[in-house]
């Protein structure tokens, strides 16, 4: 075969345009939403194998963002546990399994939607709870008699919420806020292929995620970089809804929630219809 005359000169043209393409996507949006989508990837199938979904050989898929034509939230559902820190805050000896969802990143932006006061999906999330109580004997949600416990439900959203995401962002813990104002309950809904279950749906006072950056926070891997406007105090007070189905499932000893938390009534709406409500548990 014979060689181009001035391939040396070819092959470093080759090499100095993949090194720019290198640095631009390094330095560019895409290359934070591929850091997120990788590391939290990996990160989350690590979190299942410790969860109660594994060791109880529980089925619950909850579509993600990759399921719908628009680009409206993340791609995949991920998944935490909090086993420690839970019982911690309850005083109960519970395991937590929390899958979770939030507003995507569109291409031209370093940050997710999450972070966006214009988007339908700023401070939104869906996803689901399992919690169990490790000895097995009592029903998390409930009370004896079996009627919904209103503060054990709302302490799985609060904790998450406070603790696990607004603290993870840097909001001081004295400003931490999640106050129900309003609530309303629905029993026996048939969801997700199931009779019996309990619909809570709740107006809060929640604080936003906007806030200026605070250094590199292990957060902003997985939501991107803050958003905040000119004049916009950190982590600022905001009315939300939420959503949640809730039912105990006897075969896996599991209290099982469905959630969505948003400022949008119609990203509530969209997201219960088109999303939420085709789960699979088995």
């Amino acid at each position: 075969m014979k060689v181009p005359k001035h391939w040396k000169t070819f092959l470093g043209l080759i090499i100095i345009t993949l090194l720019v393409i290198t640095v631009i996507l390094l330095k560019g949006p895409f290359y934070y939403q591929a850091r997120s989508y990788l590391v939290m990837y990996a990160f989350s199938k690590y979190e299942a194998g410790k969860s109660i979904l594994r060791k109880d050989n529980i089925t619950l898929e909850i579509p993600g963002g990759i399921s719908t034509p628009e680009k409206d939230w993340y791609p995949f559902v991920m998944v935490f546990n909090a086993d420690e820190g839970f019982s911690r805050y309850t005083g109960r000896d519970l395991a937590l399994t929390i899958l979770y969802n939030f507003g995507a990143f569109d291409w031209d932006m370093s940050s997710s939607n999450y972070y966006r006061a214009n988007s339908p999906y700023y401070n939104s999330f869906y996803g689901g709870y399992l919690v169990k109580a490790n000895s097995g004997l009592e029903r998390y949600g409930f009370t004896p008699e079996g009627k919904l416990d209103i503060n054990q439900v709302m302490a799985v959203p609060e904790y998450d919420f406070k603790y696990l995401v607004l603290e993870s962002l840097g909001c001081p813990r004295e400003k931490l806020t999640m106050e129900v104002l309003t609530y309303d309950l629905t029993e026996n809904v048939f969801y997700a292929g199931y009779q019996g279950w309990t619909k809570v749906d709740a107006k809060m006072l929640v604080n936003s995620p906007s806030h200026q950056f605070r250094g590199n926070r292990r957060a902003y891997i997985q939501y991107g970089y803050p958003l905040k406007q000119a004049g916009q105090e950190d982590f600022e007070l905001m009315v939300a809804r939420g959503r949640i189905y809730v039912r105990y499932f006897q075969e896996f000893k599991t209290t099982v929630f469905l959630y969505i938390l948003t400022p949008d009534q119609g990203t509530l709406e969209k997201c219960d219809r088109e999303i939420l409500s085709k789960t699979v548990i088995r």
